[in-house]
């Protein structure tokens, strides 16, 4: 285990095992709107082990980074996009077709600070990739850490 990871294996063996979760506040500058995000003794163990990882993770993680910006001036370069923004299985409708997902992403982005890079996880299904957008140069940029051949439909989603 990596040691700056103990604390929170820690914490999460001594304070989370009954049932208890871990309550972070999600900023509206990546939701849009101000949330809580609940973590499970399941969601730590998973990031902590290196395994599959939830979207509320993610999303923590999101906050983490937003801060570290915010801290060293770099607040002003980047947006952080939630990846329920164009996930195909929302909270709000039961599935999200393509069209809808491209929407919910154009009037994000139409509504967003201008002059931003735009960071947008986005899950392939058992692995998380990451999609950097800056609309005012008409550049979509892929990072997949497996680097593998076949892309998702998030390829197709920027090209809509």
């Amino acid at each position: 285990m990596n040691m700056t990871m103990r604390p929170l294996a820690y914490y999460a063996h001594s304070s989370m095992r009954q049932g208890n979760q871990m309550e972070v506040p999600i900023p509206y500058t990546i939701m849009t709107f101000k949330m809580h995000v609940f973590l499970s003794f399941k969601d730590i163990y998973e990031f902590i082990n290196l395994q599959e990882i939830s979207a509320n993770c993610v999303l923590v993680y999101m906050r983490y980074l937003e801060e570290l910006c915010r801290i060293n001036g770099q607040a002003e370069k980047f947006v952080f996009v939630s990846p329920t923004l164009i996930s195909p299985v929302r909270t709000d409708t039961e599935n999200a077709g393509m069209r809808e997902r491209a929407d919910s992403l154009i009037s994000f982005l139409l509504d967003a600070p201008k002059r931003r890079l735009h960071l947008v996880p986005h899950n392939k299904g058992r692995h998380w990739v990451l999609g950097v957008i800056d609309p005012w140069e008409d550049l979509v940029l892929y990072f997949d850490p497996l680097r593998e051949k076949k892309r998702d439909d998030f390829t197709e989603l920027m090209n809509m």
